[in-house]
């Protein structure tokens, strides 16, 4: 496993030195990412894709959506500012080798939409094309202003095309928000599709 916690060396061995993480830091044998979660293998983040199973690991339950999803379903250009997920818990934000992760919150109901992805030997959780989409329109206030609408830059062939509006149709009502609904005919109205 490239990821190593306390919890994994009690379970391992029934108790835990707190100077352990330390002294392997200082040995570099493990870099921390955050608290109570250190990375093992130095070389693991190798491609932007390695970043999102550190962000499912960094703050759990989460998954990588909104634009970074968006960006890696080709829905909008490239996105490498940052790496922003969903989570269930509270809204953070992490910095790691330079890269910031954010986490926003949603409700316990709206946390679904996520595919489980296998890489290199793990997974990790990202939002479906769609709800990426759907997340977006949900969290982003911007998101009812044209001018913001055209500045991200959405591909008119993804959104007309690429999207499965049957899905979309599903889960915006699973959502059951009249702002993302009414968010949503915006976006079509503004790409005319």
């Amino acid at each position: 496993n490239a990821f190593i916690t306390p919890d994994d060396l009690r379970e391992e061995y029934g108790r835990y030195d707190p100077n352990v993480f330390r002294r392997w830091a200082k040995e570099g044998r493990v870099e921390k990412v955050r608290n109570g979660l250190y990375l093992t293998d130095q070389n693991f983040i190798q491609s932007e894709v390695d970043m999102y199973s550190v962000a499912n690991r960094m703050y759990a339950p989460s998954y990588v959506s909104l634009q970074t999803a968006l960006s890696y379903h080709s829905i909008i250009p490239e996105y490498a500012f940052e790496v922003i997920s969903i989570t269930t818990r509270k809204t953070k934000q992490f910095e790691f080798r330079n890269t910031r992760y954010r986490f926003r919150a949603v409700k316990s109901k709206l946390f679904f939409g996520y595919e489980k992805v296998k890489w290199r030997g793990r997974n990790y959780q990202i939002a479906s094309r769609e709800k990426a989409l759907l997340d977006l329109a949900y969290l982003e206030p911007l998101f009812d202003s044209d001018d913001w609408l055209e500045g991200i830059r959405f591909d008119r062939d993804e959104l007309s095309h690429g999207l499965d509006w049957g899905t979309m149709f599903k889960l915006n009502y699973q959502i059951n928000s009249p702002t993302v609904t009414k968010r949503i005919a915006r976006l079509l109205n503004v790409y005319d599709i």
